[in-house]
């Protein structure tokens, strides 16, 4: 019952931000230049910046001025300038940042691109192209733009956190360490460096180091969610569950935790073989949010396992409300799930008509016509048991549990010379000791 975490929409998630706040001040800081009277400059290196016109710095003002109110006319604008293969890069940088706040990825993208056509070593354009391809899963592009920086000398701290998170999204923890290193070297204590790093050595399996930054980051962000998220996953992964079931509840208490966390605390608590406790912990994580049906039927699973009926009855309930929601495979564990507390409540009508209701929906469900079996076994339907062994044990993985079923039932009907043969079938499938004692006392029996 690992928590789930999905380091690519994390990731994802703070690049929108980022990138935004990167569009706006670029926008700034291209106004105050190209207001200018004279020729403007956007830096001293003309090999990194590009310089306009006194025609392209009126137009670009005015740009900027309409893109407060009505970006898409301010694009328009500059895409009408004569002559575009003319213009400076500028032009099309500041087209890309209008694009790019409009979340246009694929027009700002082409922008930036035409810019560094024009001029191979916009830095400004790089970056943020840069940051379109890491929000487009273009990773490979995003990290050849940064090292090209990194390899001219030209990297910020941004740049090098940005490469770490490229990196780490294409599963190079190491290369990713040091990127997010050398981006602390520049900014000290950045949470989002520190964050990124913790993350690239608990890819390495180096938990103890990413739960020491992590702790580190929690002092002074103890309402961090994600934190309180990764130290959980960070504890399971070492198999330390106090530890977990500890983070958890202290998210709790905080009021920092979701209900995927709450559910995997009610997870945690069953396989302590606590379920009062995992009962408090489902039912505040359904009050918490709305939670997935896959983890519904999960808790289910886990009460039947623990002989918790009663429990396991009540969430069932909040499941069944859901119904018209389930997905195909969602449907079919909902009816086996019915089917099992149908068969502890002894209903066995009811449950030999869920578990025909599932294989009408599959019927390679193996699982289920096992099931099935035994209720025919001890119903005392025995040739209907064994023809629906028969079927189960065409279906891969299921061979050698269907044999050996269908053996059991030739026992009960003294067809030894049957048993024999299931059983030297399924021995084939998979070598079984204790299958194979039984096995020659009845090949003495049987001779």
């Amino acid at each position: 019952m690992n928590l789930e975490w999905n380091l690519r929409l994390k990731i994802r998630q703070y690049m929108v931000a980022l990138s935004l706040a990167s569009v706006l001040a670029s926008a700034v800081y291209a106004n105050e230049s190209w207001g200018d009277d004279h020729c403007a400059t956007a830096a001293t290196d003309f090999s990194l910046e590009p310089t306009v016109t006194r025609e392209e710095s009126q137009l670009l003002n005015e740009a900027f001025t309409i893109a407060k109110t009505d970006s898409l006319l301010a694009i328009q604008m500059l895409q009408s300038i004569k002559h575009p293969e003319r213009a400076s890069a500028a032009v099309d940088f500041a087209i890309g940042n209008f694009c790019f706040q409009d979340n246009r990825l694929p027009q700002a993208q082409a922008a930036y691109e035409a810019a560094l056509k024009k001029m191979p070593k916009f830095r400004s354009a790089i970056k943020n192209l840069g940051r379109i391809y890491l929000l487009q899963d273009q990773l490979d592009q995003s990290i050849e733009l940064y090292q090209q920086l990194i390899a001219d000398g030209q990297a910020d701290a941004d740049i090098l956190l940005l490469t770490g998170h490229a990196l780490l999204m294409q599963d190079y923890p190491v290369s990713a360490e040091s990127a997010y290193r050398q981006s602390l070297l520049m900014r000290q204590k950045n949470h989002d460096a520190m964050l990124g790093l913790a993350k690239a050595l608990m890819q390495q399996q180096r938990y103890p180091e990413g739960l020491a930054l992590i702790g580190e980051i929690l002092k002074e962000d103890p309402m961090n969610q994600e934190l309180w998220e990764l130290r959980a996953n960070a504890c399971l992964s070492t198999g330390d569950l106090e530890s977990v079931i500890r983070s958890i509840e202290t998210a709790e208490r905080l009021g920092c935790s979701d209900p995927d966390l709450l559910a995997t605390l009610g997870d945690l608590y069953l396989n302590q073989n606590q379920p009062a406790d995992a009962l408090r912990a489902y039912e505040t994580c359904f009050a918490a949010g709305d939670v997935s049906v896959s983890r519904l039927l999960r808790a289910v699973e886990g009460f039947l396992m623990t002989d918790e009926l009663e429990n396991a009855k009540k969430i069932m309930a909040r499941a069944e409300v859901l119904q018209a929601q389930f997905e195909r495979e969602e449907q079919l564990k909902f009816l086996r799930l019915k089917g099992e507390m149908a068969m502890r409540n002894k209903q066995i009508p009811e449950a030999m008509k869920l578990y025909k209701a599932v294989l009408e929906i599959d019927p390679l469900s193996g699982q289920t016509l096992l099931l099935l079996a035994e209720i025919q076994q001890k119903e005392g339907s025995l040739e209907e048991a064994v023809i629906i062994c028969e079927r189960a044990a065409r279906l891969s993985g299921f061979e050698v549990a269907a044999l050996v079923l269908q053996a059991q039932i030739e026992v009960s009907r003294e067809r030894y010379a049957s048993v024999v043969t299931l059983l030297e079938a399924a021995q084939t499938f998979r070598d079984q000791p204790h299958v194979g004692r039984y096995l020659e006392q009845l090949r003495r029996m049987v001779d």
